[in-house]
């Protein structure tokens, strides 16, 4: 039985394709690159030093690498700041899932910046009992490490955990992590969700049982 939840957040608690993707190019341009939406949208999951290798076509410095990850997500704070709103259906399930004694973490390969934005932004961080960023997992999704640390820090087995996601590397991930996942399609369409096999795909948390959730169990690696 589920005795944990682990949420992504960009795609996840917040509806923000749309605010990364423009911060990304807004950046882009300013170092005299144009990416696409689809180029962007191929590394969303990833931490910037691996979107920033896989987006400009030589190599970056370790400086210029924390100095553009730094740039684009002050970008993105500004653009997000009057659009922040979560996935419907998020607030009454983390009640229910708070009620039902379900431990939640959030599991994020963003800084804890943009974490704690997000969280202060939507008065939410009552509910949930960790927060894990990229700094806390020395590899990027699909590597499992941030939901390991997260059911670590849980006090739970990973199995014990449903992770929520949006993004391909992050089903990966969950799976590889032993847990079960339930795919959001906010970011990618139904049908691209399905090839990575999530126990559930929903387009928001309207459409969430909370007791089918809890009767999950992890699938077979």
């Amino acid at each position: 039985m589920i005795r944990g939840a682990i949420f992504d957040m960009d795609g996840v608690l917040v509806d923000n394709v749309r605010q990364h993707t423009e911060a990304w190019k807004q950046l882009g341009r300013e170092i005299g690159l144009d990416w696409s939406d689809e180029e962007i949208k191929r590394v969303f999951g990833k931490r910037n030093p691996e979107i920033l290798q896989a987006l400009v076509p030589r190599r970056l410095s370790q400086e210029e690498i924390v100095a553009y990850g730094d740039h684009k997500e002050e970008l993105y704070r500004s653009i997000m700041a009057a659009d922040l709103h979560p996935v419907p259906g998020l607030e009454k399930l983390l009640g229910e899932l708070k009620g039902c004694a379900v431990k939640t973490a959030v599991a994020t390969s963003g800084p804890i910046e943009n974490t704690r934005f997000v969280l202060r932004g939507l008065r939410l961080e009552e509910y949930f009992d960790a927060l894990v960023t990229g700094a806390d997992a020395p590899r990027s999704k699909p590597d499992p490490g941030i939901f390991l640390v997260a059911a670590e820090r849980l006090g739970l087995e990973s199995s014990a955990c449903v992770v929520f996601e949006d993004s391909p590397v992050g089903l990966k991930g969950a799976r590889a992590a032993g847990s079960p996942a339930v795919a959001l399609a906010t970011t990618h369409q139904v049908d691209e969700l399905r090839q990575y096999s999530p126990d559930m795909i929903i387009r928001d948390f309207t459409e969430l049982d909370v007791t089918d959730l809890l009767s999950l169990r992890a699938k077979p690696a």
